[in-house]
């Protein structure tokens, strides 16, 4: 299975999760602390970046491996 995987899909793949898992911190402290709001603004930025690199990463055709 990860021998026909492609290596740039998985690597987008992992850089979206690390986003994720950046947001759920931001979320711990958010709900710890007080937020500003260019912060919130900030966090829904880069979760737009992160979901646009995953729908990227999982199309059809992503310029690696086409069967």
């Amino acid at each position: 299975m990860l021998l026909r995987t492609d290596p740039l899909r998985v690597a987008v793949f992992a850089f979206g999760l690390v986003f994720v898992l950046l947001l759920a911190a931001y979320g711990f402290a958010a709900i710890e602390s007080r937020p500003t709001i260019g912060g919130v603004v900030s966090a829904f930025a880069a979760f737009a970046i992160a979901g646009c690199g995953l729908l990227y990463a999982w199309r059809p055709a992503a310029g690696g491996i086409v069967d």
